[in-house]
């Protein structure tokens, strides 16, 4: 019963490792007290994103989490900048990266 439990627990409450990348920071100190981001993704306009608690939890410790999923394929390069209620930050350099598909497997047999 306990094993049926934990089994029905892990298919209702699926965990981050199936998801898609992200895009991440280390936790912000305390002291800067970041209420939000702004992301720009190459020349397009940048997009605020708020900002998320750190786990495990720092106390006000805060950081990006950006699901990079919704990005077409093919190369892309980002920059964050951080704010709070007096300012914001100078933006970081360009992050480079590529979004791509696996081609399809080589050949396929039977052994028997």
């Amino acid at each position: 019963m306990k094993r049926l439990l934990i089994i029905i627990t892990i298919l209702l409450f699926p965990v981050q490792a199936f998801c898609s990348p992200f895009l991440t920071t280390d936790c912000s100190p305390p002291a800067d007290k970041i209420t939000g981001f702004q992301l720009q993704f190459g020349t397009q306009p940048a997009i605020d994103i708020p900002a998320v608690e750190c786990v495990p939890v720092v106390v006000d410790g805060k950081r990006i989490w950006y699901d990079l999923g919704t990005l077409p394929n093919g190369a892309f390069t980002v920059r964050a900048l951080a704010r709070n209620s007096w300012g914001s930050s100078s933006y970081t350099p360009f992050l480079s990266d590529t979004k791509v598909i696996p081609g399809s497997p080589l050949l396929l047999r039977i052994i028997p």
